[in-house]
């Protein structure tokens, strides 16, 4: 890395971090800080919110006082109303039974009784008299103003009497009078008789407006058909009064109502003082809503002041708190840090049993197992080189031995030929024999280097393992030597397995010669089978297996041991421990291969000095165990009349097989690869009998020519040839049909007896093998 670039960790550090869903302005802060400002942030919003909740609950209970106010003030209009009315009726009732009234009303002169009205008045003390003679005809008006002249006088009456009203309100000349009508009664020695009407009434002007907004502490307006009439108010506020109680909607009476008068807010409750449905005299009580409330500014700054001093002392109380839990988190970070840095022993502070202190232990907790999980990776990747090596290490054998059977095959075949051929001389039979031996030491090296790769064409059966061993350890002890005691500890109960006999012996046969070489001065072999379930804490222990059921073959010595680093290298194909020119170094790869082959696991316990204890893990299967055939001695060619069609790339291989069969009395067609092989079929007008064919070709191999050849001449039976189990398995494919096989290299016994296996053999059994 440059040195201009910083890690991670760096700008994480410096605050260099990419902006996320939380912004970038937070990611520049430490935890600590950033906790400091959440609580500033909650503790304002808090303080904010009881602010509001606070000033809006005083106003909800300053409006629903002042409400209530306001009904209180409409009752005490009404009790002074009454009051009003009370000495109103009074006043009328004494000036209408004055002696000198009713003398002056029965002269019904105008002039005289306009004249005296005014001293009338006087003794009333009312701001408006008015005396009428018995059929309502005013005959007399005085008032205190001006404006109230007779022929309003004598309108509002007729209203009032045929409205049929005696008290009520009347509005004139610009001023509104509470008014009570008054019969004049002449009580005569039988009877009395209404002689003529008295009318007094009390002038509802600013005086009483303000003695009333007084007595009610609060704003007062009399209004006359939604008109201003007197009012407490400005002259400027009379007039938005008068406009804004018009537009308010139609409501329950005395119900307040909110209304803005200038730049200030009242509550007002406006009630009829008219009887009846035309419009009359009203009175608007209001309560100004601002002033009931002023105390709230007040109260404001203090609690401002209170949430300022909450604010200073949280954060304060914060700052000292957070320590308690950004101290260990810091360190926390800092083990994160370290951590990446490759260090899994830096010092966690783990104290207490907090969040914090749980979040370091599980941090604890999983460093450890990230350590040990790094560990096992990297025995993991050293076991995944180790299988890459000996899988391209395979390859190479096996391609060798697939070109090497080839070879293995001409000169076996033909030795066999020449030894049947050669009856005279001792020294050409010698000469041959050496040739035979040489050639199955080379056909048995070639099939260890197939085994190790895991590329040797298998025939696997139904075995019974135990079966198997005991027919071993008739030789065994023989292979050993008598210096080391051999036994076999079998289980009744064992269940079969399904695997090639000949590889099972080839394992027992290298491990019990390994086992040899670890003992030269004696000891013991033992061999143990079992049955056993291997669960998942089981297979845990032993990578790559899975949990189930195997049958457990188990080989011990009492040896010299191995150290880890040997233990590490003994499946390694031609690895050896021994002297040069004393060990291939193939015997326990060879184990190892066809046991992998065979679907089963090999594992080795071993230390220096404590012997060595080879186990085997073969999957359980089912179905009876076939019989184990026994060796018989020399045999006869088996021979045939029928027509085979030979098909092979190398000629060598070809021209003997070809030999081999026309030796048998066979009649042979000969073809080169698979398009020569379909060629010859086309053209040929007989039976071919037969299809010997190799499985690896170029142009067409033998799957391919199998499956065409049977599609033309269904009654064609084959037999495959192949000494290289991959290409077999890689050519042949999941739903190409199962043929018999033949593995190079092949003899003249071999040969002829599968072909005339396959070619006797039963088509029902040939149709059930095909399925």
């Amino acid at each position: 890395m440059g040195e201009g670039v910083p890690t991670v960790a760096a700008r994480e550090t410096v605050g260099l971090g990419r902006p996320g869903r939380n912004g970038f302005f937070l990611r520049n802060f430490k935890l600590r800080t950033k906790f400091l400002l959440s609580l500033l942030a909650i503790t304002t919003g808090l303080t904010t919110a009881t602010l509001w909740i606070v000033r809006y609950s005083v106003q909800s209970r300053a409006r629903e006082s002042i409400r209530d106010d306001l009904r209180n003030s409409v009752n005490t209009y009404k009790s002074f109303e009454q009051q009003r009315d009370l000495a109103l009726t009074r006043s009328a009732s004494l000036t209408a039974n004055l002696p000198n009234v009713r003398a002056l009303m029965t002269t019904r002169d105008e002039a005289t009784i306009q004249d005296a009205s005014y001293d009338i008045q006087r003794l009333s003390g009312s701001d408006l008299l008015v005396l009428a003679d018995r059929t309502g005809i005013v005959t007399a008006v005085r008032s205190t103003r001006t404006g109230f002249q007779k022929p309003m006088a004598q309108e509002l009456l007729q209203k009032s009497i045929a409205a049929g009203e005696a008290r009520g309100f009347w509005y004139g000349g610009d001023h509104l009078y509470e008014i009570l009508i008054q019969p004049i009664d002449f009580e005569g020695a039988s009877s009395k008789t209404t002689i003529g009407l008295l009318v007094v009434g009390h002038e509802i002007d600013s005086a009483v407006a303000k003695s009333f907004g007084e007595l009610a502490a609060s704003e007062v307006a009399f209004s006359w058909a939604g008109s201003i009439v007197s009012s407490t108010l400005a002259p400027e506020q009379q007039q938005e009064l008068s406009r804004q109680v018009a537009a308010l909607p139609a409501t329950a009476p005395d119900a307040p109502q909110e209304i803005q008068l200038g730049s200030e807010r009242y509550l007002v409750t406006t009630v009829s003082l008219s009887s009846g449905t035309r419009p009359g005299a009203s009175l608007s009580v209001l309560r100004s809503f601002d002033k009931a409330t002023l105390f709230l500014t007040q109260l404001n700054r203090i609690l401002l002041g209170l949430g300022f001093l909450a604010i200073a002392v949280g954060t304060l109380l914060g700052f000292v708190l957070s320590a308690t839990f950004t101290r260990p988190l810091g360190n926390l970070v800092a083990g994160v840090r370290a951590l990446e840095g490759g260090n899994y022993s830096f010092p966690l502070q783990n104290s207490g049993q907090d969040e914090v202190a749980v979040v370091t232990g599980a941090f604890g907790r999983m460093r450890d197992s990230l350590q040990k999980v790094q560990l096992e990776q990297r025995e993991l990747e050293a076991r995944l080189r180790q299988a890459h090596k000996m899988e391209a290490v395979g390859r190479l054998a096996g391609g060798v031995a697939h070109d090497f059977n080839n070879l293995l095959t001409i000169i076996r075949g033909h030795a066999d030929m020449l030894t049947d051929r050669v009856t005279a001389d001792e020294g050409s039979e010698r000469n041959l024999e050496q040739i035979q031996k040489a050639t199955g030491r080379a056909v048995s090296m070639t099939r260890q280097l197939l085994a190790f790769s895991r590329m040797q064409v298998l025939q696997p059966r139904i075995l019974d393992l135990n079966s198997v061993v005991v027919e071993m350890g008739k030789m065994l002890p023989r292979l050993i030597g008598e210096h080391i005691e051999y036994l076999f500890e079998p289980d009744p109960e064992l269940a079969n397995i399904k695997a090639d006999p000949s590889q099972v012996e080839q394992v027992l046969l290298n491990l019990a010669v390994n086992a040899r070489d670890a003992m030269p001065n004696g000891g013991k072999l033992t061999v143990k089978a079992s049955n056993v379930q291997m669960d998942v804490s089981a297979v845990a222990r032993r990578p790559s297996m899975t949990a189930g059921k195997y049958v457990l073959l188990s080989i011990s010595d009492t040896g010299h041991g191995m150290d880890p680093e040997t233990k590490a290298h003994i499946f390694e194909p031609f690895f050896t421990t021994k002297e040069v020119g004393k060990g291939t170094g193939l015997g326990l790869a060879t184990v190892y291969g066809i046991v992998k082959q065979s679907g089963g696991f090999i594992w080795v316990e071993s230390s220096p000095g404590a012997g060595a204890t080879f186990e085997i893990y073969f999957p359980q299967a089912r179905g009876p165990a076939c019989v184990m055939e026994k060796v018989s001695g020399s045999k006869a060619v088996p021979l045939g009349s029928e027509t085979v069609l030979v098909v092979e790339d190398e000629s060598g291989v070809r021209d003997l097989a070809c030999q081999f069969l026309r030796s048998g009395g066979y009649t042979v067609l000969e073809a080169v690869d698979g398009v020569d092989a379909l060629e010859i079929s086309t053209r040929y007008s007989g039976t071919i009998h037969l299809l010997l064919s190799d499985m690896v070709m170029p142009r067409m191999g033998g799957a391919e020519l199998t499956q065409r050849i049977r599609a033309a001449r269904p009654a064609t039976k084959v037999v495959l040839m192949s000494g290289y189990a991959e290409y077999s398995e890689a050519n042949s494919g999941k739903e190409s049909p199962q043929v018999p096989t033949i593995q190079k290299p092949f003899s003249l016994t071999s040969l002829a007896e599968k072909v005339r296996e396959v070619l006797t053999e039963k088509p029902a059994k040939e149709a059930g093998q095909r399925r």
